[in-house]
């Protein structure tokens, strides 16, 4: 029944999505939002299409997230010096304290979701949830890692 995993996987990141989404609607943010902006923070003046792929997505869906993401108020999109058809990504000031809220709100709804577990079996999952997504990586050498 090896099958179970991905299932299993799915349901639960379903779950923490919808939980986070719910929490999050008077900040006005979604899950997908707050991933993009967490990824941004790391990687500050990046291209769009840079960020579509950290985050593993199309650059037609990031586009639809950073529109939003700008209408709010916290990212801007810069000319790309080098290509006249590219924009550079960064946060704005705004962004900053938003994103304090937002990983309030994330750090809430990921106790909510790990209370069934100790502190020690919480530390053991998540050492084996990395050493998982690491293994993956290194077997897919063409794909960059989400939180490089």
């Amino acid at each position: 029944m090896m099958h179970y995993i991905g299932f299993l996987s799915y349901e639960i990141s379903h779950c923490i999505r919808q939980r986070f989404n719910k929490a999050a609607e008077s900040i006005g943010l979604t899950h997908a939002q707050w991933r993009a902006l967490v990824h941004l923070s790391g990687h500050e003046n990046c291209r769009q299409i840079e960020l579509a792929e950290i985050l593993e997505i199309k650059p037609i869906t990031l586009v639809r997230q950073i529109d939003l993401l700008k209408q709010a108020g916290l990212v801007r999109r810069n000319k790309d010096t080098e290509d006249r058809r590219a924009y550079r990504l960064e946060l704005t000031p705004k962004a900053h304290a938003f994103m304090q809220a937002a990983g309030e709100i994330a750090d809430a709804v990921e106790a909510q979701v790990l209370s069934a577990l100790t502190a020690e079996e919480q530390e053991k999952l998540t050492t084996l949830l990395e050493r998982v997504r690491d293994g993956l990586h290194k077997t897919l050498p063409s794909q960059k890692r989400p939180d490089s």
